[in-house]
């Protein structure tokens, strides 16, 4: 059984993956990483960007690098931009694995790439998979032609092989310990497709980390990228496109929207992008719902404002707000990847945030809070009183409110205790809980934080 250890960490050993499409890239890096983190089709051209996992092997750390299918290219075509990209995963990784296929033999593309690779200076390690028993071992004499050394053996599917390749790689790697990013804000890029999500990443970069296309649907997977911005550290999760179920056509879009959806799910803050020139849509208002329901901070961003004319940005965020009255609760700014406009300002509005979705509030202050709140007309006028208020929790804060009976707090009550709460304190970009309780609560208990 091999057995792995996901690590937080930054600027460990890199490892590139690479191949021709559909010789088994993604599912060599899925065996590798112990999770089904890259979509696996059994088509090619699923993977179009580059995917960064962090592992430890043997008391070594390393990050491997999953990257598109290498193909000729035209000029201006999507594989151009993929091309690129294989190249600039082969330039960042120190060690390279080369992935062919046993079945099929020795292609084009194969020698193609074997050319690039050892004009590359880069350690190569030539990898057969598909060799699925020991009967098919003879299948990998003829790669030796590729003049990259013995090849290994594998099989990503069954596991064959794997652990001695991983062995091997680790005798390379110069033991390092692992930045600890604990106190890494973990940001998800999310949208609707073709709003500009991999543009703004890469605006924040300023470099084509991720492919940008006019074609919707460009990036499939989510990709984690460690990034410091004022001495404050990132972790940027670019996703693809969350599509609306019944939009879903192919396979890949539907584990895509899945990918997104469990970016969400493990971030900090959520940034939902959505297209100036559109305005919200039923689709990002959906996705804006599900972070709501997650219980995530949320910035909003007006991307391509470039693009839109004879426009104020505060009558624009009232429109919003009349579309879906939650907005009102949110930071909206408005930026243009394009220019950069508000681009890298928008980072601050999101570590901001962070920080008040961890807040706790002292005693006292929820105790003034209490008063306030049985003070208020709409309160005393229901003759409801609550009896007690404490903090049950951070990322989202949450709050409990002790009443004699629970069933009595209307919908519109609970949305006035909501708003109240959120003007006695600085809640803006960040969801709060409310529960009502008619139990005598626990006071010896801790505040609960999100694991």
């Amino acid at each position: 059984m091999v057995r792995y250890l996901i690590m937080n960490s930054v600027n460990l050993f890199k490892i590139a993956i690479v191949g021709r499409p559909n010789v088994g890239k993604s599912s060599l890096f899925n065996r590798i990483v112990g999770s089904r983190k890259a979509i696996v089709e059994p088509r090619s051209g699923t993977t179009r960007d580059r995917l960064h996992a962090d592992i430890r092997w043997k008391g070594k750390g390393f990050t491997i690098i999953d990257t598109a299918g290498f193909e000729a290219a035209a000029p201006g075509d999507m594989a151009e931009l993929v091309l690129k990209q294989i190249r600039i995963g082969v330039a960042e990784a120190d060690i390279i694995l080369f992935v062919t296929d046993g079945i099929a033999g020795i292609v084009g593309q194969d020698r193609d790439l074997s050319s690039m690779l050892r004009k590359s200076s880069k350690k190569v390690y030539l990898v057969v998979n598909k060799i699925d028993s020991e009967a098919d071992e003879g299948k990998t004499a003829e790669f030796f032609e590729l003049g990259l050394g013995e090849p290994y053996a594998v099989s990503a599917m069954h596991g064959r092989g794997i652990d001695k390749l991983c062995n091997d790689l680790a005798k390379s790697i110069d033991k390092s310990d692992a930045k600890d990013n604990t106190r890494s804000v973990k940001v998800a890029i999310v949208g609707r497709p073709n709003v500009g999500k991999s543009s703004y990443l890469n605006c924040i970069l300023n470099e084509e980390r991720v492919i940008v296309h006019s074609t919707a649907g460009t990036t499939r997977d989510a990709i984690d990228i460690d990034f410091k911005y004022k001495d404050r550290d990132y972790i940027l999760i670019d996703t693809a496109g969350i599509r609306h179920n019944a939009k879903i056509n192919e396979a890949s879009d539907f584990y895509g929207s899945v990918r997104s959806k469990e970016a969400i799910n493990r971030c900090d803050v959520a940034i939902v992008l959505i297209d100036g020139a559109e305005g919200l849509t039923k689709d990002s208002m959906r996705i804006i719902e599900l972070c709501l329901d997650e219980g995530k901070a949320l910035v909003i961003a007006v991307n391509k404002w470039d693009l839109v004319k004879d426009a104020e940005t505060s009558k624009y965020r009232d429109r919003l707000i009349m579309n879906m009255n939650v907005v009102k609760d949110f930071p909206v700014v408005f930026i243009s990847c394009k220019t950069g406009r508000n681009v890298k300002t928008s980072l601050d509005a999101i570590w901001s945030i962070c920080q008040k979705s961890k807040t706790l509030i002292e005693p006292d202050k929820l105790m003034e809070i209490l008063k306030s709140l049985n003070n208020a007309t709409e309160i005393s006028s229901k003759r409801i009183k609550f009896k007690f208020l404490k903090q049950e929790g951070v990322m989202p804060p949450g709050f409990i409110l002790g009443v004699k009976s629970p069933k009595d707090v209307s919908e519109n009550l609970k949305r006035f205790v909501e708003n109240f709460f959120r003007k006695s304190y600085d809640f803006e970009g960040v969801p709060i809980r409310i529960r009502f309780e008619k139990e005598v609560f626990d006071f010896g208990k801790g505040v609960k934080g999100r694991g």
